[in-house]
């Protein structure tokens, strides 16, 4: 599985950390039988990425109303 990881991967807003999720999870998917196990840990890697999905457009809204707060 660390050859779909060949570079490091930077975390530094909520989109890299979904992205991230994205790759792992089709690795999953890619990678042989489905067992419990798997379908398990495909779930929470899921939730992980929904909830970095809400964080990302939050912030983003958050950018926005900041940005016309200065305004």
């Amino acid at each position: 599985m660390n050859e779909h990881f060949k570079s490091n991967i930077r975390i530094n807003k909520p989109q890299d950390i979904r992205r991230m999720m994205g790759r792992v999870i089709n690795i999953l998917l890619q990678d042989g039988e489905m067992t419990i196990d798997k379908a398990k840990t495909i779930a929470t890697l899921s939730n992980t990425a929904l909830k970095s999905m809400d964080l990302g457009d939050l912030a983003e809204r958050m950018d926005k109303i900041e940005e016309m707060l200065k305004s």
